[in-house]
């Protein structure tokens, strides 16, 4: 097309008749062929090119609005067995509207009779091309769909022009399911989507994704999610079976550890009463040894506790072992009821963590009060709170005057203190 065309307003159309009821370009009869498209087609067809050139402008006479002035280049080339185009008869009209008066429908005419058509002449299109641009919003003439301004492409002319995407109509992902339009068969899910076909009023169909025979039907799919399933079914048995299995031998296992701490500590408490049932019937002969496990302090007053093993020979010549928890130390006198005498060394070290140490609790030092003295002679240093004038560890600076240590600096409480308030008032 040439570039001082009007994208708008240029057409093609590949000639198969005349329409000799209708009027102007609507007589010509053919499919359009889009702005830049390639297409095929058989040879000996007719393309007939009109290109239309803004003149000027014109203004209507009932509403005064004013309306384009367009001239015509129109062209008749016929397709050669290469592919290419050769000119029959062209002629640039000085207006649109007169390019298909009788002089130019007539040349049309003239060479139809020539050439006529072939019947159902084959056109394919092999690459739509940029198409018009879209001036106007409206729906899709496939799918329906809302394009905006400068979406898709225009198709037809006048009044009659309708919008469609460019290049194709957007794709759905089909239903599993439904049925493929291309082998019959059902389609699983994700292997499909649903196509908009631009064949006479359009229309909607489903259509595998790439081969059809490389995808499974839906019957397919589901029998082989149903072995999946049963396989993950039986193996997620059997993990539990054997899960149920190793917990068993968990649980025998530690419930035969438990009989045998239990009967251990059967063992210990029956040895524990019996060595108390002989120490508290026999006399002790010789104790063997005492060897101190534990000790540790109770308070700051010297008090202490310690835990003692005692190795002992009883009356029936047979040793005997014993745990005695004793506190001591400080001031305690021999009626103290703490610790005790143990026969299982367990009860004895509880008996000892028990007591803790006690520290001794906190008692703030009374403050002195404030006391009328006099002023010092000579008029030496003095604390505005207590009036004294020597002080441990030197002077402090406290709000008005001096301060002789942390209580009269707490009770100056950032004023005047006692002394001061009394005889130096007036400062």
């Amino acid at each position: 097309m040439p570039e001082d065309a009007d994208v708008h307003r240029s057409w093609r159309r590949v000639l198969t008749g005349l329409d000799e009821h209708a009027e102007g370009a609507a007589a010509v009869l053919g499919p359009e062929v889009g702005h830049g498209a390639v297409v095929e087609t058989a040879a000996g067809a007719l393309l007939l090119v009109v290109d239309e050139h803004l003149t000027g402008w014109g203004e209507a006479h009932r509403t005064g609005k004013p309306y384009p002035l367009m001239d015509a280049a129109v062209t008749l080339h016929l397709v050669q067995a290469d592919g290419e185009l050769k000119a029959l008869w062209s002629r640039h009209f000085r207006t649109a509207k007169g390019a298909f008066g009788a002089a130019g429908l007539g040349q049309l005419r003239k060479h139809l009779a020539a050439r006529p058509p072939v019947t159902d002449l084959p056109v394919d299109i092999v690459d739509p091309g940029p198409g018009r641009p879209n001036y106007k919003p409206g729906p899709c003439r496939w799918c329906a769909r809302d394009l905006q301004v400068e979406q898709g492409v225009l198709v037809g002319r006048g009044k009659e022009a309708q919008v469609e995407h460019r290049g194709g109509c957007p794709e759905a992902v089909a239903e599993p399911g439904t049925y493929c339009a291309l082998c019959g068969g059902s389609v699983s899910p994700g292997t499909a989507r649903i196509v908009v076909v631009r064949e006479g009023a359009g229309r909607q169909e489903v259509q595998h994704n790439g081969r059809c025979s490389e995808h499974p039907s839906y019957e397919e799919y589901e029998e082989r999610r149903a072995r999946e399933r049963a396989a993950r079914e039986a193996l997620d048995a059997a993990e539990k079976a054997e899960e149920a299995k190793k917990a068993r031998k968990r649980q025998a296992a530690a419930e035969k550890r438990r009989a045998a701490r239990e009967a251990k500590e059967q063992a210990v408490r029956e040895a524990a009463e019996a060595t108390r049932a002989r120490v508290e019937a026999l006399a002790v002969v010789k104790v063997t040894g005492q060897q101190k496990l534990y000790d540790k302090g109770l308070n700051p007053y010297g008090e202490r506790m310690r835990l003692v093993e005692v190795s002992a020979v009883l009356e029936d010549g047979e040793p005997a072992v014993w745990w005695e928890v004793v506190a001591y130390g400080g001031h305690l006198d021999e009626e103290d009821d703490r610790g005790g005498r143990f026969f299982i060394l367990d009860d004895a070290r509880s008996e000892y963590q028990w007591h803790k140490y006690e520290a001794e609790q906190y008692r703030p030092s009374p403050r002195a009060r404030a006391r009328t003295v006099p002023c010092p002679p000579h008029g030496a240093k003095h604390c505005d709170n207590c009036g004294t004038t020597v002080a441990v560890g030197g002077w402090m600076s406290a709000s008005l005057g001096q301060a002789c240590g942390v209580d009269c600096y707490d009770a100056m409480a950032d004023g005047h203190g006692a002394h001061d308030r009394e005889h130096h008032a007036a400062r």
